[in-house]
């Protein structure tokens, strides 16, 4: 009995590996994403610290004040950069299912295929068990 031989097979195995491409990069971009929201919780925390701390003189007063603006510019800045990485990381996740659904069609397709094979090899196997039969009656 032949092997089973699917005619697209080095297609899926590209689509496959298309579909793996395209979730590494939405995988990626997630971790990406998360790294960002994580300096701006270690921006917080820095600014609950410093907000406990008591300036002893004027000058360190402001200096405490510069440094707490700074660190709002600096939430500000990973707030805006988490929406752009939220944006990038939805479009990768946009190119995985598409990746993903034509990957999955052909191999829909294979199943077909193999369905098809199977029962086309059965009916030989039958033929060649009704041959003998015969024969062996004959005989």
């Amino acid at each position: 009995m032949p092997r089973f031989r699917f005619r697209l097979q080095k297609l899926l195995d590209y689509r496959r590996l298309q579909e793996k491409w395209a979730k590494d990069a939405w995988l990626d971009a997630q971790r990406r994403r998360i790294d960002v929201e994580r300096d701006i919780d270690a921006v917080r925390v820095e600014r609950t610290g410093m907000m406990e701390s008591k300036p002893l003189s004027l000058a360190d007063h402001q200096a405490l004040e510069r440094y707490l603006t700074r660190l709002d510019d600096q939430e500000r800045a990973h707030q805006a950069l988490v929406a752009i990485l939220e944006d990038e990381e939805e479009e990768a996740r946009q190119a995985w299912l598409a990746a993903r659904q034509e990957a999955h069609a052909l191999e829909i397709l294979r199943e077909g295929a193999l369905a098809d094979w199977k029962k086309f090899e059965e009916r030989e196997e039958q033929k060649a068990l009704d041959e003998w039969a015969v024969l062996r009656r004959v005989a």
